[in-house]
């Protein structure tokens, strides 16, 4: 299947369910105003609640199932409604939750999972429910009018509203859907449900509950440069999965549009795709149907709907269901596994690799983490605490402009930390650094730009910091000690290591971040909030390898990149002699100005190095000290 290609994470979070014992519902002094009464018929748009007839989409059987619209459900017993992550279905009714998932036929009653035989579906624009397993649950009676040939249910309605609202039926009616701020429309996928959509919805899929079948609609920004005929069907091929192959490549017409159309199959998965793909300015539509067979006839059902593409958006056309997550040029993000929601300018993307909540522009980043309160702890003494390492992590000449202000938040009063930090002296990055603490936890948004943009960006990140919204009672609720490993650390603790392979003991910062820690290992490599510390073993002598590299100071390319030897000498450290080699570079070509500070000695199997890089933005008294101590306290047994 095609999912392979477009890999998103979602993830489904579900409600806490109370567990509630399965006991027959009270029974409830039904009158005239709370009785309820609907009566249905498989294939009639027509139902009535309480006598009063409106019209829907028609109910139908299947596997023995009657389905019916959820808005008749939730209309009738005033249930309350409330839909997550586009796909999960929660109803509430007096004391009873039932749980509903688009594709899954597992329902939870309370908590309590029941079976159905067929899985909640949209059939145009109209959600699509099992009908007995929730008025069964909501304590309503189901029988046949054999006269009429009806259905109907009698129960109650609720006794209280319920939360949110009911319907998510909005689009009934709508029988196209599209995006109107990347500009498409197509008629509405029959028989599929939206399960993906990207944050900036570049990106829609559909699917059945089987994954046997999908559409796919993707907006790629090109550029005004017009694609020739092969270019774009390069950027079609890019989307094949590795087994998979054309067997039809050619230029069509549809209407007056000239689209590019490729047919594909795939051995693993014996599905056959069809791609098209057509340019309109800046932007590349590509539209994909994928379904599963033996022959590609079985892609003729989806001719009508692929025909249906239009490369633009009619907003006066009321049959189109428009699905753009761009609200007035921004775009809303919610992770709910962090409960924040904050809206974003087009153009951000959710830096989806990050286990934290991480937004990027082209200019500008924001950073989202949390921690647990330290009994004692107040914000100022956070502030503070931060500022503190600020300070002693950069060289004065590489920070500028520290200040502290306050913040009115949707969550509460805030502190931020704002300066600005340099690592070539030429180009500055400002930081806001949002504290709050809110409950029992410690809440820190850092927003980064680049200062070479700070008209526009200072206003933005107004803007954004203004949007952002903290679930603190999901916090609260789903969170447990959380430990900040970086506010509190003690950084004059050091831990001994030692290699019983090399023969040598050092003892570092217990801070310092090993990524490769095992001493026995012909390399070790440690970071720190200054650089970084390498260990590893060399061919030669340790005079010679000085010698060498002294001798590659003095070529054009070492100048090139401001290589300077500072300085060149033997030491005795614990009674060992080694040669100590410090050399700065001043224009790398890529990375920071760094000075590196090479410790070699001399070794029965060779030469053991153990060098020390110190980025110039963070050469500090206190990190220039901590490496000389690391270097002062190896020993050799």
């Amino acid at each position: 299947m095609k999912l392979n290609l477009f890999k998103r994470m979602i993830t489904i979070i579900l409600p806490a369910l109370l567990v509630l014992s399965l006991m027959p519902m009270a029974v409830f002094a039904a009158d005239a105003e709370t009785k309820v009464e609907v009566r249905l018929k498989a294939g009639s748009a027509t139902v009535k609640i309480n006598g009063k007839a409106s019209t829907v989409q028609a109910p139908f059987v299947t596997a023995g199932t009657t389905m019916v619209p959820l808005k008749v459900i939730t209309n009738a017993f005033g249930a309350g409604l409330k839909l997550e992550n586009g796909n999960v279905i929660t109803l509430t009714y007096n004391d009873r939750k039932v749980v509903l998932t688009f594709g899954s036929k597992t329902v939870k009653v309370n908590g309590v999972v029941k079976t159905v035989a067929v899985a909640p579906v949209v059939v145009k624009g109209a959600t699509m429910v099992p009908l007995r397993v929730i008025v069964e649950a909501f304590g309503a009676k189901i029988t046949a009018d054999n006269t009429t040939k009806e259905t109907v249910i009698i129960g109650v309605r609720a006794q209280s509203s319920g939360t949110g609202g009911t319907s998510i039926d909005t689009d009934f009616g709508k029988t196209k859907v599209g995006d109107s701020y990347n500009g498409w429309s197509m008629n509405y996928p029959a028989g599929l449900v939206q399960v993906e959509q990207s944050d900036s919805g570049d990106f829609v899929r559909w699917a059945d509950a089987k994954e046997d079948a999908q559409v796919i609609v993707i907006t790629e920004h090109v550029g005004e440069s017009e694609l020739t005929s092969e270019e774009q069907r390069d950027m079609l091929q890019g989307y094949f999965e590795g087994d998979e192959y054309a067997v039809d490549k050619r230029t069509i017409l549809v209407g007056e549009l000239s689209l590019e159309k490729l047919v594909t199959y795939t051995k693993q998965d014996k599905t056959y795709y069809e791609y098209r793909g057509i340019q309109v300015g800046s932007n590349f539509y590509v539209v994909i149907v994928g379904a599963k067979g033996s022959d590609k006839k079985i892609l003729n059902g989806y001719e009508v709907l692929l025909n249906s593409f239009k490369p633009s958006f009619n907003t006066a056309d009321k049959a189109v269901k428009d699905i753009t997550k761009v609200k007035d040029g921004v775009i809303t993000y919610k992770d709910v596994d962090f409960g924040l929601t904050v809206k974003l300018p087009t153009g951000w993307f959710n830096d989806k690799e990050s286990a934290k909540p991480t937004y990027h522009s082209e200019y500008d980043s924001l950073f989202f983490s949390l921690s647990s309160v330290v009994a004692g702890d107040t914000l100022e003494k956070w502030v503070a605490r931060r500022e503190a390492l600020v300070r002693e992590d950069y060289a004065s000449n590489y920070l500028r402009n520290i200040t502290t202000s306050t913040l009115k938040l949707q969550d509460g009063n805030a502190l931020v930390l704002s300066y600005e930090y340099t690592y070539d002296l030429q180009n500055w990055t400002m930081v806001n650094e949002v504290m709050l603490i809110a409950g029992n936890y410690r809440y820190s948004i850092d927003y980064y730009y680049d200062m070479a943009n700070s008209s526009k960006s200072s206003e933005t990140y107004k803007k954004v910091i203004a949007t952002l919204d903290i679930d603190t009672a999901y916090i609260e609720k789903n969170f447990d000690q959380v430990e900040d490993e970086n506010d509190l650390v003690d950084r004059s603790k050091k831990i001994t290591k030692r290699s019983s392979v090399y023969g040598y003991s050092i003892e570092i910062p217990s801070y310092w971040y090993g990524l490769q820690n095992n001493f026995d290992k012909d390399e070790v490599f440690y970071t720190f909030s200054g650089g970084e510390m390498g260990i590893y073993e060399a061919e030669g002598d340790a005079a010679s390898i000085t010698s060498a590299i002294g001798q590659y100071a003095n070529t054009t390319e070492a100048r090139a990149i401001g290589l300077a030897i500072k300085e060149s000498a033997t030491v005795t450290i614990n009674g060992k002699t080694a040669y100590k080699l410090v050399v700065n570079t001043a224009k790398p070509t890529s990375g920071m100005p760094v000075t590196e500070i090479y410790y070699l000695f001399d070794t029965t199997n060779g030469v053991l190095v153990f060098n020390f890089a110190v980025y110039e933005a963070h050469a500090t008294a206190s990190n220039l000290q901590r490496v000389n101590d690391v270097a002062q306290s190896i020993r050799f047994n």
